[in-house]
């Protein structure tokens, strides 16, 4: 089916796939590999990296942070099949979200095709809403018929109970736990009110908890004091 380019959506996985071609474009180096241009000082910056297993700082700099080379490259094939997967067979059914460059457009996308839904609903109107529910990725049939779904998130320092669908403490010596898909929507700022006590939790695309790398805060449900996860 032909994608529609004026969705707000679609739109965000264009600017994706013209990030994701800026790192695999490495025609330079290779050329200067073959000896057909000169070597520049940062292709040979370039080459001593690789030669240490290192991510060269020019593909970082329009990338992401990566320790080593044999982290950093299986995050690139990742992020190639979600946007090859979506090409070939159309809008995924849930989001790998931290395999976005920008996440947070992902979510204003979001935002914007919810309130076009609804007469009357400007985008400065609305707000997100989450909901963790009880279903992996694998388990999902379907997109949701308004919002997303989204996957990969880890918790830090605590677990989501799926039986008590309710945020517990983790297993002892376990810092990071899986989350079940994550359900985000757009409601009225006026509507947005939870049924039930939750955690502001705030979500990041990797395990740095800066400014730089939040992504929004996730709304979770709790039955102890929002204070304890703090």
């Amino acid at each position: 089916a032909k994608m529609n380019a004026q969705n707000p959506i679609n739109i965000a996985f264009r600017q994706e796939l013209d990030r994701l071609q800026k790192v695999i474009n490495l025609t330079a180096l290779q050329l200067a590999i073959a000896g057909t241009v000169v070597l520049s000082a940062g292709l040979i910056d370039a080459m001593n990296a690789l030669f240490d297993a290192r991510v060269p700082p020019s593909w970082t700099a329009v990338s992401w942070q990566s320790p080593t080379l044999g982290v950093w490259f299986p995050a690139l094939l990742q992020r190639f099949e979600q946007w090859d997967r979506w090409l070939k067979n159309g809008r995924p059914k849930s989001f790998w979200l931290t395999g976005f460059f920008n996440p947070q457009g992902l979510l204003t996308a979001m935002r914007q095709e919810v309130a076009r839904k609804h007469q009357g609903w400007a985008l400065d109107d609305v707000t997100v809403l989450t909901r963790v529910e009880k279903m992996e990725v694998d388990d999902l049939k379907d997109s949701p018929p308004e919002g997303i779904y989204v996957h990969g998130l880890f918790l830090d320092g605590c677990a989501w109970d799926k039986r008590g669908n309710k945020l517990v403490d983790s297993p002892p010596k376990v810092l990071y736990t899986p989350l079940p898909v994550l359900f985000i929507t757009a409601v009225l700022k006026s509507q947005a009110k939870q049924e039930y006590q939750s955690y502001t939790c705030p979500c990041y695309r990797n395990k740095k908890r800066t400014t730089l790398n939040f992504i929004f805060p996730v709304q979770i449900r709790t039955e102890e004091p929002a204070a304890k996860w703090t």
